[in-house]
C-alpha cells in the first residue's frame, strides 16, 4: 500500500451557495390599549440522504424546541483495548464468510459495483462530484475541497449481512467521513440507516456509530475516541434481530430491540459530507481547513448474514 497520492483541484469558490433560512411571521393586533403579539416559526425541510437524491422527513413538534432532521452525538461510549492490532478484522475473528468485495487494486472505480453520486451534499451545503473518487496505488480516494466533495453507493442492497471496510480519515474542519448503510428504498428514516463509522469533526479523534429508525428518526449509538487518521477496520453486522458494530475486530455497539431494526434491505455508501451540517455535527471550514481533504479506503468486504 502506497502513500495517499494528492489531487490538483481548482480553487474553491469564495462564497459557499445560499444555506437555508428560517421565515418569522409576527401578526399584531391593537385592542384598546393591549397589544398582543402572535408569532410564528415557519420550518423549511432539509433533506438528508445518500446518493443523488434526499428524503425530508418531518419536522419536529414547535414545542420540543429541537429538530429531528439533526445528527445526535450518541450517549453511549466505548473506548478500544489498547492491545487491539490495528489490523484485526472483526469478519476474522467471528469467521464471516466473504460473499463481495473490492480490493481497490485498479486505476478506476468499478462502476460495475458502484455509482458516483453528483448533486447536493447531504444539508445541500455543497455538490458532489464524481471526479473527486480516485482509485491509485491500491486505495480509493474521496477528495473534498471548497465545497465538492465525493460520495458512492454499492450497486447492490441486501437484507441482512455483515460489511467491513478499512478506512482513515485526513484531518480537515468542514469535511464528514462517513460510511453507512443506506435503505434501498430510499425511504429514509422509516427504512433506517446504520451510520457504522462517522466521523464529522476536523480532529478525527472520536468516531460515531449511529443507529437511526422509526419514522421520527429516533437514534442511538455509541461515540469511541482514538486516532482516526490511522488505518481503521470498521464493521457493521445486522441480523433480524440485532445490529452490531466493530472497530478494529472489537465490539463496541449492540442494539436487540425490535424497533431499532432497519426493516427492508439496504446498501453500502461512502462519502464525505460538508458542514455546516447539523447543530454542530459537522462544523463550516474555517481559516485551518486544508485545500484538500480526503477519506481514503483500503479496501470493502461483504460477508453472508
Amino acid at each position: 500500500m502506497a502513500d495517499t497520492q494528492q489531487l490538483t483541484m481548482p480553487d474553491p469558490p469564495d462564497t459557499p451557495p445560499p444555506t437555508v433560512k428560517r421565515r418569522t411571521a409576527i401578526v399584531m393586533v391593537a385592542v384598546a390599549v393591549v397589544a398582543a403579539l402572535l408569532g410564528v416559526l415557519i420550518g423549511v425541510a432539509v433533506s438528508q440522504g445518500g446518493g443523488d437524491g434526499g428524503q425530508t422527513p418531518a419536522a419536529a413538534p414547535a414545542d420540543e424546541g429541537i429538530d429531528t432532521r439533526d445528527p445526535i452525538r450518541p450517549e453511549g461510549r466505548s473506548t478500544l483495548d489498547p492491545s487491539t492490532r490495528s489490523d484485526t478484522e472483526a469478519a476474522i475473528r467471528n469467521n464471516w464468510p466473504l460473499v463481495a468485495n473490492d480490493e481497490f487494486d485498479g486505476t478506476a472505480l468499478n462502476t460495475d459495483l458502484w455509482s458516483a453520486y453528483s448533486g447536493e451534499t447531504t444539508g445541500g451545503v455543497g455538490q458532489h462530484d464524481p471526479d473527486n473518487i480516485s482509485v491509485s496505488n491500491g486505495t480509493l480516494k474521496i477528495t473534498s475541497h471548497g465545497y465538492s466533495s465525493g460520495g458512492m453507493a454499492w450497486s447492490q442492497g441486501q437484507q441482512h449481512g455483515r460489511w467491513e471496510v478499512r478506512a482513515r480519515a485526513q484531518q480537515g474542519t468542514g469535511y464528514g467521513a462517513v460510511i453507512l448503510l443506506w435503505p434501498d428504498a430510499e425511504d429514509w428514516p422509516e427504512g433506517g440507516e446504520i451510520n457504522f463509522m462517522e466521523i464529522p469533526k476536523g480532529q478525527r479523534n472520536e468516531s460515531h456509530f449511529v443507529l437511526h429508525y422509526s419514522e421520527d428518526n429516533s437514534q442511538i449509538g455509541t461515540t469511541t475516541p482514538g486516532d482516526f487518521t490511522q488505518w481503521h477496520n470498521y464493521a457493521v453486522e445486522w441480523g433480524p434481530d440485532h445490529v452490531a458494530g466493530f472497530i478494529d475486530g472489537q465490539e463496541i455497539f449492540r442494539s436487540t430491540d425490535p424497533k431499532t431494526i432497519p426493516p427492508r434491505p439496504m446498501h453500502l455508501a461512502m462519502q464525505q459530507d460538508i458542514g455546516p451540517y447539523g447543530k454542530d455535527w459537522i462544523p463550516p471550514i474555517d481559516d485551518t481547513t486544508p485545500a484538500q481533504v480526503q477519506l481514503e479506503v483500503d479496501w470493502v468486504r461483504i460477508y453472508a448474514p
